[in-house]
């Protein structure tokens, strides 16, 4: 039990760093590369084929070290909204969520989810928010937002996956796990929480 809850604080403590991380990277980011409004016609073909590549890069990783820098070089990526208005916002409600105000954070991330529903990371941001509020049903609609708009955001599926061990469904947990490991084997926390769960789900085997 005691490996368990070391597991799922250290995993919970993951999601809320790259937040925070991101939070602090984020002002600088959108000052150095500010870019236009442009339609999904123009931005989605070359930041798919940027994503694709990087996660290429990211199958092809051979040490943690190197993993994770491909692993910022894609939150990066995702972050970029293409809008100037929506940047803004997030970088309020990041810097809400690094205060810890997780309340004017929401406020923040409901704009965003409102102004431009196909990004998702204002869904994604608004998850993690909701999920340290204690109001999981509303986290998980967003998660599921989330994977619809990016089937790889593989922090979206770790925080799914804790949310339903913590509901119950170690089974569904363990196959969330997997599945985020397969799209990042250096996600950090979700080995060893996929290998605490397989044990409960699956047994030791001879």
């Amino acid at each position: 039990m005691l490996v368990r809850m070391t597991s799922r604080l250290r995993f919970i403590a993951v999601l809320a760093l790259c937040a925070v991380s991101l939070a602090a990277a984020w002002p600088a980011f959108a000052e150095i590369a500010p870019r236009p409004p442009s339609t999904p016609e123009q931005d989605k073909p070359p930041r798919a084929a940027v994503l694709d590549a990087l996660f290429a890069d990211l199958a092809r990783s051979r040490t943690a070290e190197e993993g994770n820098a491909i692993q910022r070089l894609i939150q990066k990526v995702w972050l970029e909204s293409g809008s100037p208005s929506i940047d803004l916002l997030m970088s309020h409600g990041l810097d809400a969520f690094d205060d810890k105000d997780y309340d004017r954070a929401l406020f923040y991330f409901n704009e965003v989810v409102v102004l431009d529903p196909g990004y998702a990371e204002g869904w994604h941001k608004r998850a993690t928010v909701l999920y340290l509020k204690n109001d999981f049903s509303r986290a998980l609609a967003d998660l599921e937002h989330v994977l619809r708009i990016e089937p790889r955001q593989y922090m979206a599926m770790g925080g799914l996956a804790l949310m339903l061990e913590e509901l119950g469904d170690k089974k569904g947990a363990l196959e969330v796990f997997r599945r985020a490991l397969s799209v990042n084997p250096w996600f950090d926390g979700a080995a060893q929480s996929e290998k605490s769960l397989s044990l409960d789900v699956e047994g030791r085997g001879i």
